[in-house]
């Protein structure tokens, strides 16, 4: 009974295709002109949408970032402005850095783009020199209240510099000061601290300021190697505005000609303009170089001009429909998943490849040139109608997905390779009877067998031994395979060889802190309210770090004292200053040094009242901090939004020795709002999508394969046939990207799917074509559909495999997936195929 129903409705969607093609052959030939006229009209609409659509390299936009690690990486770039921020990095000799680092600060400064200031601000120094006033007023609040400042085990040293020997030396150090050409700009500090108390203070105060590891001693971003300096500024436009991060990069490259250190650049403006540049120009290279290539191919095998000058037709036409019908859905496309339309120029050749070779073959056996066209279009072309949805379907059920990369990708290569093989389709016989009428007298000889002929022969006579040479070698791929691992690391998808990246790498040797560093973010009502969380955080992190799984981190904690450590503070300088007067004592001292103490009343009173001092109040801190030079600490740890205020702690780790998951555990329990971020977490939080998002759509689009096998052939023996080369395939791939190093990724993933598309239809084309009773026929059915299968994994290769040789990470790892996973799939179709079945005949 479930026999005879399923051979039914196997029967009746056999027939459903086959009338449908039967239709397009009909109308192809009696109406050539007018079904050319309108499937050529569609290009207007659909080129239309696609001057409407923008292009985008941002490689974040392709994955889910409503919540988890992402969201706060990318919410922490937009608090902390280094989503904004262009670095500049300067090296070079330790003695021009300085000097090269002012001139190239001027001509930023200077610098403009449509007739206004290219950067709002640029900066190369702890503090701005023109903020020398502002600077000063902070450093007398600072020094007046060291109980907000002072570390507690500084409390000893700072009450020492109150005795009569270290009051001197401060003041000869000041006199000296003074009497230099730098003077003028020291006066306002020094005469707010003229015995450098800041000098307890302000190393703290700007190791908080950093998130990079910087000479403490210098008062520029400068490498404690002394060799690179570090420049940050502030774009006046944000980077969607490609126009303008097009004339910033352009003016950039300008500015920095002829300077006697390498200056090189990273950040979000540059990384969008040469990231797109150096995409644009690989996939466009990949494009036209693997174009040439089919061709090429295409013409040596049939030497007909006008087939080939098709194919550029037909691949223009289905690339074209497939964005502008994406374009409906999507105001938007990443150009990454539009590389993936290279992967149409070797699909859309196929079907061209397979009905022009039947085609042709049947001419140069004799027959009419309607009969041909008939054979190819209706009996071919059930097997191409067949291979095209088996091809297209598996993308499309990507479109299930929550991950734009994979949404996109499904829905530009699926539909691509639909338009493609209606454009085959619908364009394919036009020509041929054009053809046939314009040059009556062509002749049709012989194709090149390529070898196939004695592959045949060689399957028929050692079919045991080819496979059991071909089960070893799955097996010993398999093995193998098991040993796949995942790359989760974003930057090496990123293209190798761009300034930005490179850049990136240099800051990372020079200037990281560690290797790496998680980001926790704590949310509350008030500054207090934060605060008091991200005191228990520290708890938490001094034992992590004591046990040595943590480097460091970086809290604004470490920076201000609360209300506890400021009394155990005062209790420390009221204990060592007690037998003192520090206001009486300092105003001696000024006098027999030389020095007016009128010029030092703010400090000398800040001094009165040293010893009944009480805590300050941590909101009063905070909010003189943000108005001072040294804003970069509140700025960097403290952001308020619409969302409340948001305390953020820097975590510096090595790596594995570093317990991710117990920690989030434990900040858990301390406050369950909190959350955290890392290239390890982002990374983990990306792999599971991908993973869930990949899994489900791979599982839908082999359902969708497999019913269109199901309803295709009448027996599970011609399916199995059909899906061998494309399971020897993926296990293949996946074992030779083991044996080359290669690990599979959030890009190359997708090959899968268009191994399981496309593999099941080299084998389907075997199993459908080669059917006769008699040897020699099925010898001449096995070459006549295996050459065309070798064309088509060879324009597969030449168009998608050809990224392998890109600089963009991404797109190579495709490539090389590519090229193992169709090449190994050709290799069981073409040959263990015919072994497998010569021995079931011989059987």
């Amino acid at each position: 009974m479930s026999h005879a129903i399923f051979h039914n409705i196997t029967r009746a969607f056999q027939l459903l295709v086959n009338r449908h093609l039967q239709w397009i052959y009909r109308i192809t030939s009696a109406y050539p002109r007018r079904v050319v006229g309108v499937a050529l009209f569609l290009l207007i609409p659909a080129i239309a949408v696609i001057a409407t659509t923008r292009f985008e390299a941002d490689i974040f936009k392709l994955f889910p970032a409503q919540q988890g690690p992402l969201r706060l990486f990318l919410d922490s770039l937009e608090w902390t402005g280094s989503a904004k921020e262009v670095y500049f990095l300067l090296e070079g000799e330790p003695a021009l850095l300085p000097g090269e680092a002012e001139n190239l600060a001027t001509r930023l400064r200077a610098l403009q783009v449509d007739g206004r200031n290219a950067f709002r601000k640029v900066n190369y120094r702890v503090y701005d020199t023109s903020e020398a006033a502002s600077f000063a007023e902070f450093i007398g609040y600072a020094v007046g209240n060291p109980q907000l400042f002072l570390d507690p085990a500084a409390a000893g040293d700072y009450a020492a510099r109150f005795e009569r020997p270290a009051l001197d030396r401060a003041l000869a150090r000041a006199r000296t000061e003074l009497a230099s050409q730098a003077g003028m700009g020291m006066r306002d500090i020094i005469a707010a601290d003229p015995l450098y108390l800041r000098e307890f203070i302000l190393p703290r105060l700007k190791k908080g300021s950093q998130a990079l590891a910087l000479d403490p001693s210098s008062p520029y971003f400068l490498s404690r190697d002394g060799r690179v300096l570090i420049m940050i500024a502030e774009p006046a436009q944000p980077v969607q505005n490609m126009a303008f991060a097009r004339k910033l990069v352009a003016g950039i490259n300008e500015i920095r000609r002829g300077a006697r250190v390498k200056v090189s650049c990273a950040g979000a403006h540059l990384s969008a303009v040469i990231d797109e540049q150096v995409m644009k120009q690989n996939i466009i290279a990949c494009v036209v170089s693997s174009l040439f290539v089919v061709l090429g191919l295409f013409y040596l095998t049939y030497r007909r001009v006008l087939p080939t000058l098709l194919i550029p037709l037909i691949l223009f036409y289905g690339v074209v429909l497939a964005l502008g019908s994406a374009g409906l859905f999507l105001s938007s496309i990443s150009i990454i998943s539009f590389a993936f339309t290279a992967l149409i120029i070797g699909l859309g050749t196929d079907y061209s490849i397979h009905l022009y070779d039947r085609f042709y073959t049947e001419r140069s056996a004799g027959r009419e040139t309607g009969e041909a066209l008939r054979l190819a279009m209706v009996e071919t072309g059930h097997g191409v109608f067949t291979a095209a949805t088996t091809t297209a379907l598996p993308f499309l059920a990507l479109t299930v997905s929550d991950v734009r990369a994979l949404f996109e990708l499904g829905l530009l290569v699926g539909l691509g390779v639909i338009f493609s093989l209606y454009a085959t389709f619908f364009f394919l016989p036009p020509l041929l009877l054009f053809a046939e009428q314009r040059f009556p007298a062509a002749s049709y000889r012989p194709l090149p067998r390529f070898g196939l002929g004695w592959v045949w022969e060689t399957c028929v006579q050692r079919s045991r031994r080819l496979v059991a040479a071909s089960v070893l070698l799955i097996c010993l791929l398999l093995i193998a395979a098991c040993f796949i691992g995942f790359e989760g690391e974003l930057k090496n998808l990123q293209p190798r060889h761009s300034e930005a990246f490179l850049t990136q790498e240099k800051i990372e040797k020079h200037l990281s802190l560690s290797p790496k560093q998680m980001l926790v973010a704590l949310t509350g009502r008030s500054p207090v309210e934060v605060m008091e969380q991200g005191g228990r955080v520290e708890k938490l992190l001094a034992g992590y770090q004591r046990r040595g799984e943590i480097v460091s981190w970086s809290s604004l904690g470490q920076v201000l004292n609360d209300r506890t450590t400021q009394g155990e503070v005062l209790t420390s300088l009221n204990r060592a200053l007690a037998a003192q007067q520090p206001a009486q004592a300092v105003q001696g001292a000024l006098r027999e040094n030389g020095f007016a103490p009128e010029a030092f009343e703010p400090f000398l009173a800040g001094l009165a009242g040293l010893l009944l001092a009480q805590p300050v109040d941590m909101a009063a801190g905070i909010e003189r901090l943000g108005r001072s030079p040294l804003r970069g600490v509140s700025d960097r740890h403290l952001v308020r939004d619409s969302g409340g205020y948001h305390l953020l702690v820097f975590i510096n780790y090595r790596g594995a020795e570093f317990p991710q998951q117990s920690f989030l555990r434990e900040l858990a329990a301390i406050d369950l709002a909190a959350r955290a971020t890392s290239a390890d977490l982002v990374s983990g939080q990306l792999s599971s999508a991908v993973k869930k998002s990949f899994f489900w759509g791979f599982v839908l689009g082999g359902a969708m394969v497999l019913f269109l096998l199901l309803s295709h052939f009448s027996t599970l023996r011609d399916i199995w046939y059909a899906l061998f080369p494309v399971v020897g395939g993926v296990i293949a791939m996946l074992g030779l990207m083991v044996l080359t190093g290669m690990r599979l990724n959030f890009m190359n993933a997708m090959v899968l799917v268009t191994i399981l598309g496309m593999g099941s239809d080299y084998g389907m084309h075997i199993v459908h074509r080669v059917t006769a009773a008699g040897a020699d026929e099925r010898r001449d059915q096995f070459v006549q559909s295996g050459r065309a299968i070798l064309l088509s994994a060879l324009t597969t290769i030449a168009g998608f495999g050809s990224l392998a040789f890109t600089d963009y990470g991404a797109m190579s790892s495709i490539g090389w997936a590519t090229n193992y996973g169709v090449a190994a799939t050709a290799l069981f179709a073409l040959v263990t195929l015919p072994a497998v079945i010569c021995l079931k005949l011989r059987a």
